[in-house]
């Protein structure tokens, strides 16, 4: 027997929010297709990696981790979990991260150096698609 939800205002029971099939759908359509595309043009290798970032980004969404709303939370509530959460990973980057870059050691590749880029179009509609994906996600 599925589990019932009950408001709090009354006693008639509060159903789980429906999953619109068709928007999963076509993010999943739209999903393969892109990692299919980053197979026959790039290397399966950047696939693997579109895949890892869109599995930790359905992640984060569906644990209602984001950076704005937990500020926004500490601030009209005076409830700090998802800043000190944000604070804990800010430190585990360094503590993991800033060590491999100052001693140049490789890990994965031949050296690791920070890669240094002239801004172009490319981040230009990087950021405008982040910015939407930004507001689209509430966070």
């Amino acid at each position: 027997m599925p589990q019932q939800f009950y408001s709090t205002g009354a006693a008639t029971p509060v159903g789980l929010p429906s999953v619109d099939t068709r928007v999963v759908g076509t993010a999943a359509v739209l999903f393969a297709t892109g990692m299919v595309y980053l197979t026959r043009t790039v290397h399966i290798q950047q696939a693997m990696l579109f895949l890892v970032g869109g599995v930790i980004g359905l992640l984060l969404y569906h644990a209602s981790f984001g950076f704005t709303s937990s500020w926004r939370v500490f601030i009209a509530d005076r409830r700090g979990a998802g800043l000190r959460a944000q604070m804990l990973m800010l430190a585990a980057a360094c503590l993991l991260f800033f060590p491999v870059l100052a001693s140049g050691t490789p890990i994965f590749t031949d050296s690791v150096r920070g890669n240094v880029d002239p801004l172009g179009l490319s981040v230009a509609a990087g950021a405008f698609l982040f910015g939407i994906g930004m507001q689209l996600g509430g966070g």
